[in-house]
């Protein structure tokens, strides 16, 4: 019986051995890093000479040229332009704009209703630029006009003081240009 034992544990012992050693199985495994680049927003405000502007917009001589009135000058029945250029440069995602400008002041205060209308205009108000559109698309051209009204007095009348009281005055028109990245839709 002892040699029935041994052999049962010698046949139990090379099955359990030929077991291990004969089966195998294949495995992978990666370990790594997702990565991902932010896409660039590159958006400049500028003149139509390619200055960058900043919190003052200044009317050059050639933007206010008037017959009869000073260059870079605006008086009543005078009209001053400035191109504004929005460039949406390397950006990689599609820029939304709006632009506004508001009333005319003088000093902060609103100007007399006596004195000729300005009228302001910041055109076009809003538009997008598409961030796979290429050269001259990649830009928004807006023009800012600030046009002083014709003056409503005779050459003789001096009762109305209203458009000579702002002479030599800094009339200031607050301008807001906004661009932003048009929001990404769900993906679904």
């Amino acid at each position: 019986m002892r040699n029935k034992k041994a052999l049962i544990v010698v046949a139990l012992l090379l099955l359990i051995s030929v077991s291990f050693t004969s089966y195998a199985i294949y495995k992978s495994k990666l370990d790594a890093n997702a990565t991902v680049s932010a896409a660039v927003w590159d958006v400049s405000f500028t003149d139509s000479s390619e200055v960058v502007l900043t919190q003052n917009i200044t009317f050059t001589n050639a933007e206010c040229s008037n017959n009869h009135v000073a260059p870079g000058k605006i008086a009543p029945g005078a009209t001053c332009t400035k191109t504004i250029i929005l460039d949406a440069g390397s950006s990689e995602v599609d820029v939304a704009y709006s632009a506004t400008a508001g009333a005319a002041t003088v000093g902060g205060s609103a100007i007399s209703s006596d004195a000729n209308q300005f009228t302001v205009s910041l055109l076009p108000a809003s538009g997008t630029i598409t961030y796979s559109a290429t050269g001259a698309a990649r830009k928004a051209t807006l023009t800012l006009t600030v046009a002083w009204g014709g003056t409503d007095d005779s050459p003789t009348d001096t009762t109305n003081d209203a458009d000579t009281a702002l002479q030599g005055s800094t009339i200031t028109v607050p301008v807001t240009l906004i661009a932003s990245q048009v929001p990404v839709s769900s993906q679904p």
